[in-house]
């Protein structure tokens, strides 16, 4: 059964695809319909024509001081800050994705340079051929340093390359041996990445052109003909599709739209036809993918900037980083595990305190039902102020719990002063439906 296209849609895909949705956004999309909204999210184009401009990191301010291009911290904070002001929020949702996916971490790599070199590899090709995202990684130098790349010889191979393509970026366990690995290993040899020069280069001599067989092909190959025998496995296709469907629509998507978006995949290989599949299916929009997401530190802090107008500040760097997912560092290969793993004892506390510090920035008029007649407000009752305090916040519908529990605390106030509207601020930040997407 086709669904519909209502505000609740809307603010569903884009909870998504993006970081939250404005009133333009919501009005635009309606305007546009489902199908002209999702095209417009996965090649790349705005929703509204009120452009934000994303400027140099040299050119952006948090709390009065430029950032520094060199500093990891002042870099964690430019990439919030392109999340927070970009027209195409998901290209920065599969720049995010590709980060996880391909997991490199600043803690060994040591540079700044090549992590956001590395980031910008994974935003130019964030909706585009996995073939080429594949191919270029191969060569990013923080793969190489992260994966050891340049200790990988002739004779001697070394397999954490090999090994993490066939696990992590393209079949999954099960589905290749530990002799392909080796015989990927000896296809890898010779490349290094070289300081000196600042780029990735190929030593023929420390080339292992020898015969291999891998995953049931021979021959004598290389890097590029390993990515082609890899694309030529069912297996990448489905383990891609459901990486896509856990991130983008639900944790459990059931084998007919995993196999259905795995075939647009093997069809294609371009990454925004696969979710251009996923966002305007109907399964997309059922109750079993609604609010069923939780929100990653990045996520809640992006939209929250979002939906309150927040100034950049470096508490937001410091928020994400105390959550749970600190940008540039994951924690090992696999990437962030995400879900559940986010609503971790010590990162609920931080989304506590992060959630003060926000409900104090905000603005007075912030709470008023109806601007034009501030004086009105005093007469509205508590259940319809959080439900409007709510969709101002784009948060999903609110159970009769959360508003029956933050309506008892406000009568246990003599006076609905300004502080006790901003603690009511912090526990909607706080409650079960704000952690979710």
């Amino acid at each position: 059964m086709a669904k519909g296209w209502t505000e609740r849609e809307i603010i569903h895909l884009l909870n998504r695809a993006a970081f939250g949705a404005s009133e333009l956004d919501i009005q635009s999309c309606l305007s546009f319909g489902k199908k002209e909204t999702v095209q417009r999210l996965v090649n790349g184009l705005p929703l509204t024509d009120q452009l934000q401009r994303i400027t140099s990191i040299e050119q952006v301010q948090a709390d009065g001081k430029a950032l520094k291009a060199d500093q990891l911290i002042d870099q964690q904070i430019y990439w919030l800050y392109r999340m927070i002001q970009s027209n195409n929020p998901l290209i920065e949702k599969m720049t995010l994705f590709w980060h996880s996916h391909f997991a490199t971490s600043f803690s060994k790599v040591q540079s700044v340079p090549l992590m956001v070199r590395q980031n910008e590899l994974f935003r130019s090709h964030a909706l585009g051929s996995y073939r080429d995202l594949l191919l270029a990684v191969g060569t990013d130098p923080a793969m190489m340093i992260w994966l050891d790349v340049g200790d990988n010889r002739k004779g001697s191979p070394n397999e954490n390359y090999a090994r993490e393509v066939m696990e992590l970026f393209t079949l999954g366990r099960g589905h290749y041996s530990e002799q392909d690995v080796k015989e990927a290993a000896r296809s890898f040899t010779g490349w290094r990445y070289d300081r000196d020069k600042d780029q990735p280069a190929f030593n023929p001599n420390q080339h292992d052109s020898g015969l291999k067989s891998i995953l049931g092909v021979q021959g004598n190959m290389d890097e590029g003909d390993i990515v082609e025998v890899l694309l030529k496995q069912s297996a990448l296709y489905d383990f891609l599709a459901l990486k896509l469907l856990e991130a983008f629509a639900c944790e459990d998507p059931s084998k007919t739209w995993r196999a259905r978006i795995a075939s647009h995949l093997t069809q294609s290989l371009q990454i925004k036809d696969a979710l251009y599949e996923i966002f305007i299916s109907d399964e997309f929009y059922d109750n079993n993918c609604y609010m069923t997401l939780i929100k990653s530190p990045v996520e809640y802090v992006v939209s929250l900037a979002r939906s309150l107008s927040l100034p950049i500040s470096r508490s937001m760097a410091s928020a994400v980083n105390n959550m749970g997912q600190e940008l540039y560092r994951p924690p090992d290969v696999a990437g962030w595990r995400g879900h559940e793993s986010w609503l971790m004892t010590s990162y609920l506390l931080v989304r506590f305190q992060y959630a003060e510090t926000v409900s104090k920035q905000v603005g007075s008029d912030w709470f008023l039902m109806d601007a034009a007649k501030p004086t009105a407000t005093a007469a509205v009752p508590m259940d319809e102020r959080l439900r409007t305090w709510s969709q101002r916040l784009r948060i999903g519908q609110l159970t009769d719990a959360t508003i029956d529990g933050l309506t008892a605390f406000s009568q246990d106030s003599l006076l609905l002063t300004d502080s006790v509207k901003r603690q009511l601020l912090q526990m909607l930040l706080l409650c079960p439906e704000s952690q979710l997407k």
